[in-house]
Formats: C-alpha cells, sequence, structure tokens
C-alpha cells in the first residue's frame, strides 16, 4: 500500500529540480618526472593532486583545501582511493583515480565541511558586460574570456552551467539592458526554453585589466523567478576576469553544498503548522507527505492530528514560511485556504493510526484524533511554566483536491 502511493505521489503534477549528475569522485592528474633526490615521487604527488581535485568538486569550494583535517588527509592520499590505473593524455603520463566516496564524505564530515550531493542543480548563467561605452550580452558563441573562463572554472568546481546560446530566438527576445536592470518578467520569458533549475544573472563592470562581478542568483525554476515572494541571492567580486570568476563560482558552490547539508542534516530555521482538508482516503495522506518531504524549502515532517477529512503536520522548514507556501502552491492538487481558527496543535501521529482513521467511514458528528491521553492529562495537571512555553508555530491552511 505505501509503496504503491509513493509510486503515484511521484506521478502528482508538481514542478521537481531536473538535476544534473556529476562525477565528483573519478579524476585524472600528470604525473611528473621528479629527480632521484626529490621527497616525494611523480606518483604520489599525481595523487595528491587527485584528492585535491576531488575535495574541491566534493565541497564546491577551493577554500575547503585550506582546512587542517583536509590538509593532512591529503597525505595520506592513498588510504582513500579505490581504483588506480596509469594512463596517457597529450603524450604525458597520467594516474586515472577513483576515490572512495564514504570515505571522502567521512573526512568532511570529520572536518566540518558541508558536502555537495553529486546531483546537482543546473544554472542558467547570463552574463552581461559593461566596458564603459555600452553593454552587451555574453553568449555561448561570443568567445569571450569571460564566458571561456566561467566554463572552464565551473567544470574544474563541478557546478552544471548553461549560457544562453545567443541565437534569433535569444537574441530577439531581451535587450542587454533588461538584463543588467534584472527585469524579472523578460529574464524569466527568455530563459525557459532551457531545461534548468535556477537563474544567474552575472554583471561585468570592466576597468582595464579589473573587473567587478554583481551576481544575482534566482534560485527557481525559470518559469517561478518573477515570483515577488522569491528573495534572489546576490554577491559580489573585482579583481583580474580569472580571480572574479573563481570567486563567483566558488560563492555558488558553497550556497548549494550548504543549502545540501542543511536538507541531509534536517538543520530546522522554522517550523509551521500545516493543514490540509478533504484528505479523504490514506492515498492522499501519503501523497502529501511525500510531497512536503520533496520540497527544498522542508527539512522533516511529522503527522501531528488527523479529524475526519482534515490531517495537520507539524513541517520543520530550512527556509521560512513563504519560501515553502510558495512552492507548495505550484501542484495543482493543492489550493489555499485562509486561516480562521488557529488549529490547536496535537501530539505526533503514527502513520498506521492516520491510514485507520482516513479509511474509516466518516461522520459529520464525530471526529476521530490521534492526541496522547495520558499526555494531556498531565498537562492540566501541571500548567506549563510561562517562561519555558515555546512561540506557537504559524498555522497555514490548504485544501486537498484528490
Amino acid at each position: 500500500m505505501r509503496f504503491l502511493a509513493c509510486m503515484l505521489a511521484a506521478l502528482t503534477s508538481f514542478s521537481a529540480f531536473a538535476v544534473t549528475k556529476v562525477n565528483v569522485f573519478d579524476t585524472e592528474a600528470v604525473v611528473i618526472k621528479q629527480k632521484e633526490d626529490a621527497r616525494y615521487s611523480g606518483e604520489e604527488l599525481a595523487r595528491r593532486e587527485g584528492m585535491r581535485d576531488v575535495i574541491v568538486r566534493a565541497t564546491g569550494d577551493a577554500a575547503s583545501l585550506d582546512n587542517a583535517v583536509v590538509k593532512k588527509a591529503i597525505t595520506q592520499s592513498s588510504r582513500f582511493l579505490s581504483t588506480i590505473t596509469p594512463s596517457e593524455k597529450d603524450g604525458q603520463p597520467t594516474l586515472k583515480m577513483s576515490f572512495n566516496p564514504k570515505q571522502i564524505q567521512a573526512l568532511l564530515a570529520q572536518a566540518d565541511l558541508p558536502y555537495w550531493p553529486d546531483e546537482r542543480a543546473r544554472l542558467l548563467v547570463w552574463v552581461v558586460e559593461d566596458n564603459g561605452y555600452d553593454r552587451t550580452i555574453s553568449w555561448e558563441q561570443s568567445q569571450r574570456t569571460s564566458i571561456e573562463n566561467l566554463r572552464y572554472v565551473a567544470a574544474q568546481k563541478g557546478l552544471p552551467i548553461t549560457v544562453p546560446v545567443g541565437d534569433i530566438d535569444d537574441v530577439t527576445s531581451i535587450q542587454p539592458t533588461e538584463v543588467w536592470g534584472n527585469f524579472t518578467k523578460q529574464i524569466s520569458d527568455s530563459s525557459r526554453r532551457y531545461d534548468v533549475d535556477a537563474v544567474v544573472v552575472a554583471r561585468i563592470t570592466r576597468n582595464g585589466s579589473q573587473q567587478n562581478l554583481r551576481w544575482t542568483l534566482y534560485d527557481d525554476k525559470p518559469q517561478f523567478i518573477a515570483d515577488a515572494s522569491l528573495s534572489p541571492v546576490t554577491g559580489e567580486a573585482s579583481g583580474t576576469n580569472k580571480q572574479v570568476t573563481e570567486t563567483f563560482v566558488a560563492d555558488l558552490g558553497r550556497y548549494y553544498a550548504q543549502k545540501s547539508s542543511a536538507k541531509a542534516s534536517g538543520e530546522i530555521a522554522s517550523s509551521v503548522v500545516v493543514n490540509f482538508k478533504g484528505v479523504a482516503e490514506a492515498q492522499s495522506f501519503f501523497n502529501i507527505e511525500r510531497m512536503l518531504e520533496d520540497l527544498s524549502s522542508v527539512a522533516s515532517v511529522e503527522l501531528m492530528h488527523v479529524m475526519g477529512s482534515s490531517v495537520d503536520f507539524r513541517v520543520n522548514l530550512i527556509t521560512d514560511a513563504a519560501d515553502f507556501d510558495r512552492q507548495i502552491l505550484r501542484s495543482n492538487k493543492v489550493t489555499k485556504v485562509e486561516a480562521t481558527v488557529e488549529s490547536a496543535p496535537a501530539e505526533p501521529a503514527t502513520e498506521a493510526q492516520a491510514a485507520t482513521t482516513l479509511d474509516a467511514p466518516q461522520s459529520g458528528a464525530e471526529s476521530t484524533t490521534v492526541d496522547n491521553t495520558e499526555s494531556q492529562s498531565s498537562e492540566e495537571v501541571e500548567p506549563a511554566n510561562e517562561e519555558s512555553v515555546e512561540p506557537k508555530p504559524e498555522v497555514l491552511m490548504y485544501e486537498w483536491q484528490s
């Protein structure tokens, strides 16, 4: 029953990430011949270089190599290898290496560094450049240094990107001034043709060999970035094109690595009570639970209360209630209901209790709850200390369209 419900949940109409799988743990390094009295052999240096590459891709941030725990582990790189094969590239000897994923992840946990899973969001990057007398969009086919550096650094750091190609559809759909001004309606319309998970606008101001790069990340699919409730992420870097590109990509990688780490660890920023009405069947309950757990804003979900066709969940968030509300309303099975009476949180219920309640015949005169009677009695006898009472979470109410 649960397996079938989960399969059906996967088929419900809901916006999902079209993630890209990145090869994080395989790498190849050149073996440089060393002098006979050298402290380390060429093979040892190649193994260390390979492990550095993997650490950077696994965290999205080259600064992770400065971590003391990581530095020490790199000197023992052979302990983290699964396979190693001598090879050749461009006439030079190389080592093809596969590092053990579990050991690398354990190392990052020990070093208190976030791990960025290999399934990653693909970003559409709009680059617009101001050279002092005009502004132009740098297309994929423009062969500009800024685009070449961006693609190289992104591949090195494991950040999946797409740059607009600059064909007739692109050129006629948007103007450089609209990209520079972050006009989200126009950027959204022009970005929808690309199968990506988020949109980034990078604005480069040139001053000789120095540049200032200001970027804005709209962490959502193109069709949703014009939503006023979406809070963009911003950053800035100055220096040569190579320097600003390195910083730009590292900042994006660090953002997504930390976001993935928070999701995986269940780190909670806030909580809400979510009430669904119209939940008449156990299958609907499982569909709702799976949908909530799959939202990128959600850390964890707890069943709280079942009363007839009404179900309450406590939803722990890694973002905020506004972000959660925006995401959940994309489903064509969910409509917003204005809260009139505050829902009283109850003790968490089990899924078996919920399924039994939802499958049972329902009556207008009776309701079934799954509160813990002993807990309620105890609370009546011993009133809670006012100083220890936590603020009640916000209540959000929705109607489920079965």
